[in-house]
């Protein structure tokens, strides 16, 4: 494989796996804390998908699949750092096998794996002085005091993001004028991403907040409502699971999907809380985010949703063994869950078969009750 100019320079050229909309949250991380320039992974298509399982080994969770693939392809547009969260799961161990198969393939990138140490077994989790701690490994010039200003306005603005996000969830299925959501949502996006201080991102969010709940609807007193669940990954990233979201908006479905970094990056901290909100459904932890999982479908189910759809990539063990538990959870509250499971070979006409029939099994359910 031949190494371009851009890609044995000294300049550190950073990129992050795709995850749904949240590059506005690492560039400010790797930027700002690091002092790296960021590029962000071509947009995924099939070939992304396509070179990721090719170099991957055959039984490895789809996550690390596409994460390798968007390495490959910023690789070939000159990224010369690679950077991996280290926390929750084989997350952890997704940087040393996939720097040897870059290596391997001949691209010379640094890999880089942040919050690898940090403690995430038996309810331990990492504090926000650990995080620091590990950033100043790699950035020595990085001082306590920047690192919390910079760690209050990316808080900020996730929290804001995914307000507006799922505020756009609920409704965007019923806006008169098609394409107004989403409109807005990726101009705040634009100008979040930019943002100096706390003050002038609840100035931008307080703007678009008013744009976003002022969009005309059209919603009936009581829509459909289904939940989406499972491993957080191909939750929140619409090419890992087939864009489900954009499927259920069309069939005027109201979207309850509150698995968002603020909701589930917090709630991780808090395994007791999450336990309590499970209702007695668990009361251990069984790794990863299932628990949260877990916690989030007893709340739906007490708030009487119609439907939930469980998603997760192949041999997930986590959510392989929530699943289960869903299982008991939907028998006694009597509503039904459907489970996907996404890898390479995943049809994206399959997926939006097996919803038209969860979906007009909701709907008959409906009707019936």
């Amino acid at each position: 494989m031949e190494i371009t100019e851009n890609m044995k320079t000294t300049e550190k050229i950073a990129c992050v796996p795709t995850a749904g909309d949240y590059g506005i949250i690492t560039d400010m991380l790797i930027q700002r804390c690091l002092g790296y320039k960021t590029m962000p992974c071509p947009p995924m298509t099939k070939r992304t998908l396509e070179l990721g399982a090719r170099y991957s080994p055959d039984m490895i969770c789809t996550p690390f699949k596409i994460s390798l693939g968007n390495f490959i392809e910023a690789a070939e547009n000159g990224a010369n750092v690679i950077i991996m969260l280290g926390i929750v799961c084989r997350l952890g161990f997704f940087d040393i096998l996939q720097k040897q198969i870059l290596d391997d393939l001949g691209y010379d990138c640094e890999m880089l794996i942040l919050f690898d140490y940090l403690p995430t077994v038996s309810g331990e989790f990492p504090t926000i002085n650990n995080m620091y701690e590990c950033l100043r490994a790699i950035n020595p010039d990085l001082t306590k005091e920047k690192f919390y200003s910079i760690f209050e306005i990316m808080a900020k603005v996730t929290f804001d993001k995914d307000y507006l996000a799922d505020f756009m969830r609920r409704n965007i299925a019923f806006e008169v004028h098609k394409g107004e959501y989403e409109k807005h949502y990726n101009d705040y996006l634009q100008e979040a991403g930019n943002v100096q201080s706390v003050i002038e991102a609840e100035e931008i969010f307080a703007k678009y907040k008013e744009k976003i709940e002022s969009v005309a609807i059209n919603k009936p007193e009581k829509p459909i409502q289904i939940g989406i669940i499972g491993e957080i990954y191909v939750v929140i990233e619409p090419f890992a699971n087939c864009n489900i979201e954009k499927w259920l908006a069309k069939r005027k479905v109201e979207i309850i999907r509150p698995s968002d970094w603020s909701s589930t990056g917090v709630a991780i901290w808090s395994l007791p809380e999450l336990i309590k909100n499970s209702g007695g459904y668990v009361n251990y932890n069984i790794g990863s985010t299932a628990n949260d999982v877990i916690a989030q479908a007893h709340q739906m189910m007490k708030g009487g949703i119609d439907g939930i759809i469980h998603v997760k990539p192949a041999s997930c063990s986590p959510e392989i063994t929530g699943m289960s538990i869903l299982q008991n959870m939907s028998r006694d509250y009597n509503i039904p869950i459907m489970y996907l499971t996404f890898d390479t070979g995943t049809s994206e006409t399959g997926v939006h078969t097996r919803l038209e029939a969860f979906y007009d099994m909701v709907t008959m359910k409906r009707e019936r009750d």
